[in-house]
């Protein structure tokens, strides 16, 4: 896909390709003290960035739809306003997954049904991104309606992982999880309804968190995402960075339906408070599927890391076998209520896969659905009673490594117990509305990530964020960059 930059010129980066490669991989934190600092400008980040696009971009197609020129003006803006101290994430490019509204690109879902859709208003998180300084480059690339564990789809096209162009990284925040590797952008928007974050995150080897149910809105346009199983969250390349994101988009609006209180203090400084001696739960043993055996070894190393570093480790894990029927009851049912908002004469347009869960959930009785919410709703409350005994519960993020382009299964109920089997860490936490974060851990000897999850309390994040800082000091993994082609664009 190629993206037109109309009125602006291809050589945005004022610096040499090799410095700017440096500032594309810088960390927020120190993003923002030099912009504080008058060291870096606004501009010349996004500049920088903007260049780094034209390079990678064709390679990746993680962008799918990008405005260079307002957000070069926002940028110069965010300089004159640079006195003194100025809002949180002031003169910090971002990106927003395009399942989200904003009111100056379009929203197509990653759906050809919904080509060109303009819906006039931005998402809550992307008011509150804005307001905290924070310039919108673009959006990145998803599966239709976010159904996928890859991201592709018939609209844009593939999205290939940086580690690996013959892999992806992963559904469905892909766009923004490869945005983030390639030094594209330093911060993104995502959501995860079942690993849609930490999948992706760990596939790249970025940080990915999903919060607590409530923490962070759907508003307006979505109150309740998945009957609650969605949630936008944080991506970057650091914990740090995915906290300062944090506590920018945290927070309820009014008609909020999970009613969770608004932060007390920052997870930024979370971070910054080393945790006690935690007793730690660890479990390699998923409920579902088998996991691969150079992820079982580095998340093992990583097990051991974390006991090194005090903390007292006991392999347990709560029981979370059982969820994927009434897992698969929501989701189905909530696809095949999307039909309404399909516009007239555009149903044909969606793809094959999204027509039969759309189908499958038409199928299902109001009785159906209403026995899988109140069996969520119990099982969540049997699992989270494992915390009475444990501080944080550790896993794999995944049972295997990422996915290679153009996986898939013809058959709905196969693909989905290999989706849900490859999740089988992970989903069982958007039933319950932890919060849970991936980090990377390791590598495969082809050189592709391995991610550690951390899954905390409700409302923990502060716990989370906590360790994972920890664990990121004492296993750092930013200076191992991928390795890209500055190339035209490549076959979808």
């Amino acid at each position: 896909m190629e993206l037109r930059r109309t009125g602006v010129e291809a050589n945005h980066s004022p610096a040499a390709s090799g410095s700017r490669d440096e500032l594309c991989y810088t960390p927020v934190i120190e993003l923002l003290r030099m912009i504080s600092a008058r060291q870096l400008s606004a501009e010349d980040l996004t500049s920088s960035l903007l260049g780094r696009i034209d390079e990678v971009n064709g390679a990746l197609n993680a962008i799918v739809a990008l405005r260079p020129e307002a957000a070069l003006d926002e940028a110069r803006a965010a300089d004159r306003r640079q006195v003194g101290g100025g809002p949180p994430l002031a003169g910090i490019p971002f990106t927003v997954k395009d399942l989200n509204e904003t009111s100056d690109l379009p929203t197509t879902l990653g759906s050809r049904a919904f080509v060109g859709n303009q819906v006039g208003f931005d998402a809550e998180v992307v008011t509150r991104l804005r307001k905290a300084g924070a310039i919108l480059l673009g959006k990145t690339n998803t599966p239709e309606f976010g159904l996928r564990a890859t991201t592709e789809n018939l609209l844009f096209g593939t999205t290939r992982n940086p580690w690996s162009l013959g892999y992806n990284p992963g559904g469905s925040s892909g766009g923004a999880a490869a945005a983030i590797a390639a030094g594209i952008s330093p911060l993104a928007q995502g959501s995860d309804g079942g690993g849609s974050i930490r999948g992706p995150a760990f596939s790249c080897a970025v940080v990915g968190l999903k919060p607590t149910r409530g923490r962070v809105p759907g508003a307006p346009g979505s109150y309740e995402s998945w009957a609650g199983l969605a949630t936008d969250g944080p991506m970057a390349r650091t914990v740090r960075d995915v906290a300062v994101m944090l506590d920018v988009m945290a927070g309820p609006v009014a008609g909020e339906p999970y009613g969770l209180a608004a932060p007390t203090s920052s997870f930024l400084d979370a971070c910054d408070l080393p945790p006690s001696r935690l007793r730690l739960a660890y479990s390699v043993t998923p409920a579902s599927g088998t996991l691969h055996a150079e992820v079982r070894s580095s998340v093992l190393g990583a097990i051991s890391a974390l006991a090194e570093m005090g903390h007292e480790l006991t392999e347990a894990g709560p029981d979370l076998s059982g969820l994927y029927e009434p897992f698969m009851t929501i989701v189905a049912a909530q696809t095949g209520a999307l039909t309404s908002k399909v516009p007239a004469g555009r149903l044909g347009d969606l793809e094959p896969t999204t027509l039969e869960l759309m189908t499958r959930g038409q199928a299902l009785t109001a009785a159906d659905y209403c026995a899988a919410i109140n069996l969520v709703r119990t099982r969540s409350a049997r699992i989270m009673e494992f915390w009475e005994n444990y501080d944080l519960l550790v896993t794999p993020t995944a049972l295997h490594l990422a996915f290679p382009n153009g996986w898939s299964s013809e058959e709905l109920e196969e693909r989905w117990h290999a989706i849900l089997d490859f999740d089988a860490f992970m989903y069982p936490f958007n039933v319950t509305g932890q919060p849970a974060i991936s980090v990377p851990c390791g590598w495969s000897e082809e050189g592709l990530p391995i991610g550690l999850q951390i899954v905390g309390r409700f409302g923990g994040e502060a716990a989370v964020l906590s360790l994972a800082a920890a664990f990121e000091e004492a296993r750092p993994w930013t200076l191992r960059r991928p390795t890209l082609p500055a190339a035209p664009a490549a076959q979808s």
